[in-house]
């Protein structure tokens, strides 16, 4: 049975080492295409909104190959916070004009946008403490 260490003969290849490494697979430039081709997709239709889909439906991509590639490059890191941006002035411009559902696109904005639903309440709590000088209310008796 081929495969695992030890277990690799010389006709399966070579077994990975500090001295033999394979190629990598995603280069800064391969990176920066496919998020420049995200981007122009995102821009193709309006209704190619979720980059989501481009990545994981439209190619097969593993969920975890942004965030790999984000951290990897921050080149690429922009350019999806772009792709973000655009998502989100999508959402908020077909959501607004009542092409969208209204309920979904807030839940899509709060929870992938970091859009909040709050009500701003300003408490204060002054307290004002009158100190009364005792000794001239009350004189010691002697």
């Amino acid at each position: 049975m081929p495969g695992g260490k030890g277990n690799i003969k010389p006709e399966d290849g070579k077994q990975f080492s500090s001295e033999y490494q394979p190629e990598e697979k995603w280069t800064e430039a391969k990176a920066l295409s496919l998020a420049n081709d995200l981007i122009a997709w995102m821009k193709a239709n309006p209704t190619n909104m979720f980059f989501d889909e481009y990545l994981y439906v439209e190619h097969d991509y593993y969920s975890s190959l942004i965030n790999y590639l984000s951290k990897k490059f921050s080149s690429f890191s922009k350019l999806i916070e772009r792709a973000k941006k655009i998502q989100e002035i999508k959402l908020k411009k077909f959501g607004t004009a009542d092409k969208l559902n209204a309920t979904i696109t807030k839940f899509v904005l709060i929870n992938e946008h970091g859009w909040k639903d709050k009500q701003d309440i300003e408490q204060s709590n002054k307290t004002q403490i009158e100190y009364i000088n005792v000794s001239k209310q009350f004189p010691d008796k002697d």
